[in-house]
């Protein structure tokens, strides 16, 4: 029965599905209004999943007015994420961040920086991959035009900034003097693996600043709020509650 009614009412269900706006945006209050930038779907390859479905929860359980933005550029590559490994395909990133945001995404070209309280990142190696080059190129890579247009604006503009995982290193390569967290500085037995990038940071003019995966560092000077997430091996609620951490920063730095 479900597949016939699927086929006979697939045409209408998903326009439908599209058309609503009301799963990003609170009831009530005046609200802060927050954009979050997506890079693809899935850690490999995009956008780190449970990282921005945690940074949606928080924004929405604190009430905030969420748009969700993602270059329309072409992935660096796609992974199989059940092998590891680089496919054949060619994808989309703003198409791919799509699926994150059921749909209800904007380019970021068209991210105005007066229009938004504050922006947040999720990491994910789209960060690394498809937001910059860093993945490639290390401490020489470049950020993606309209990612650091964006960062430049909000940080100009004494917007607070968001960022966690991997993401922070596109702060310390736009934002001069940044204080920023991606975890710890050495990999203690692995339980960091990705602990190098600290020392990326340090050569970029950032300052790194170790924390714990349920733990935030705010630099208040340039505002930007960051936490390490799946940099570090750590259970998921433990990754969840430092995003909530840094989420919490952030709104608390808009004033609403």
């Amino acid at each position: 029965m479900l597949s016939g009614a699927i086929g006979a009412r697939g045409a209408r269900l998903i326009p439908v599905l599209r058309g609503s706006r009301s799963l990003h945006v609170s009831q009530g209050k005046p609200a802060a209004k927050v954009a979050v930038v997506l890079s693809g779907c899935g850690v490999f390859d995009g956008t780190e999943i449970h990282e921005a479905s945690a940074i949606l929860v928080h924004l929405s359980r604190a009430g905030a007015e969420v748009k969700m933005f993602a270059p329309d550029v072409p992935q660096m590559h796609v992974v199989d994420h059940s092998k590891g490994q680089p496919s054949q395909e060619s994808r989309n990133v703003l198409v791919e961040s799509a699926r994150l945001a059921r749909g209800n995404i904007t380019a970021l070209s068209r991210l105005n920086v007066k229009e938004h309280d504050a922006v947040i990142f999720p990491g994910g190696f789209g960060a690394a991959k498809n937001l910059s080059s860093f993945a490639v190129d290390g401490e020489s890579f470049k950020v993606q035009p309209d990612v650091e247009r964006v960062l430049t604006g909000f940080s100009k503009a004494k917007k607070p900034i968001g960022l966690c995982c991997i993401a922070p290193v596109l702060a310390a390569k736009v934002i001069p003097g940044v204080e920023v967290t991606v975890g710890q500085e050495e990999e203690l037995g692995g339980k960091w693996p990705y602990a190098g990038t600290a020392k990326s940071i340090s050569a970029l003019g950032g300052k790194h600043c170790a924390k714990e995966v349920d733990e935030v560092h705010v630099d208040s000077k340039c505002r930007v709020v960051t936490t390490p997430a799946f940099m570090g091996e750590a259970p998921l609620h433990q990754i969840f509650d430092g995003i909530g951490a840094m989420v919490s920063g952030v709104l608390k730095l808009t004033g609403k």
